[in-house]
Parts: structure tokens; sequence; C-alpha cells
């Protein structure tokens, strides 16, 4: 079964050393394969791509998986993945359905409340016949290890989209409504004004 792989590091650079071991581990061993391999770290309450290699290789699944990596950071590094990393999600649920976006079972929660500012992870998609090679890689570093079903993820991520088009969707329409509270505003103001004005040239007009 092909998961979405996600490991946390204590050191960045552990990170970084750790993302150079896979690399080489996957180009000098014919017994070991990964797809799309990110580290993602979070800055400024971002969470932006740093570094990462895809190897092409195919998965069982590759009509399910492919783009996955890059459609997950995609939705990490939006407005959704930045609520959540403020710990928004309880507003977010208000506006719209995010019942399963919760930590235990989502991926995109984890990482948005997990990663801290500075904080770093790798994220991967690998088949789970390859966990023991991975772990014993990871077992070398102060880390923590999560795994996801690929297809759920696949969905996940499917879902938190139409939560940002929903979102964006009732964003506009609120500034829509302020636009036109603020033009009604306005139309009532200069109404005033012209009534003002009028009044005042009736006044002096019947001083002349």
């Amino acid at each position: 079964m092909e998961n979405v792989v996600v490991t946390f590091f204590d050191e960045e650079s552990e990170a970084f050393q750790a993302l150079a071991e896979l690399k080489q581990k996957q180009y000098q061993s014919n017994d070991f394969a990964l797809s799309q391999v990110v580290i993602l770290k979070k800055e400024n309450e971002q969470i932006v791509l740093k570094d990462g290699f895809d190897t092409g290789v195919h998965s069982r699944d590759d009509t399910l998986i492919g783009g996955l990596i890059g459609s997950l950071v995609g939705v990490l590094g939006g407005p959704l993945g930045v609520l959540l990393g403020f710990g928004a999600g309880a507003a977010i649920g208000a506006i719209v359905d995010i019942n399963d976006l919760e930590e235990e079972s989502s991926l995109i929660a984890a990482i948005s409340s997990r990663l801290q500012d500075n904080d770093v992870a790798i994220v991967l998609v690998m088949s789970d016949e390859y966990d023991a090679v991975y772990d014993d890689i990871m077992s070398k570093f102060s880390s923590q290890t999560r795994r996801y079903e690929a297809s759920m993820i696949r969905e996940e991520v499917e879902h938190a989209r139409e939560i940002e088009m929903e979102l964006q969707k009732q964003a506009r329409e609120k500034l829509r409504e302020e636009r036109s509270a603020e033009r009604k505003a306005k139309v009532k103001s200069y109404r005033d004004r012209i009534r003002a004005e009028v009044e005042d040239l009736k006044r002096k007009f019947k001083s002349v």
C-alpha cells in the first residue's frame, strides 16, 4: 500500500541530512523506492517548500498519487494551512464542514498545527514495503514519523481545495456586501448634502 509519510525533526540540520541519506539510498539500492520527497519548513507562520527531489518512480497507484505532494504543499502553504496553523479550525468549522480535518486522521491539520516557526518536516510518498528501511534511516535522528494512506490524503487534499473555494466565495460575498453597504452610505450622504444645499439655496432666494 502506498502511504504519505511525514517525519517531524527537532533539528533542521538533521532533516537535510536525512534527505541526503534518503536520496543516496534511493539511487544506490534496488530494494528502496521513494517518490515526491520534500522538506517543509514553517517561516513567519507560513509553511514553505525548502528542498526535495522527485525520483520519477511510478508506484502501483501512480494515477491516484501523481502530483499528490505538490498539491499537498499547495494546500499547506495556502490560506487554509495558515488558518489551521493559527488554531483557527473552530472558526473555519463555523463556516464550512471540516469535521474530518482533525489532527489524528488529517495530515493537513497535523502538519499545520504541529509545525511551529522554524520547525521542519520531511514529507514523501512510499510503499509500506519499505517502512523498515526508512525507519532505520530515521532512527539516527531526533524525529517522529506518521503514516497516512495515500488514497485518503488524495481525498483530503481535494476536500481541502473545496473548503478553500468555499472560503474564497464567502470572502467575495462579504466584500460585495461591504461594498454595497458602503455605496448605500455614500448615496445617503450625497442625498443629504444635496437636500441641505437645496434648502440653503431656497433660504437665500427668499431673503433676496
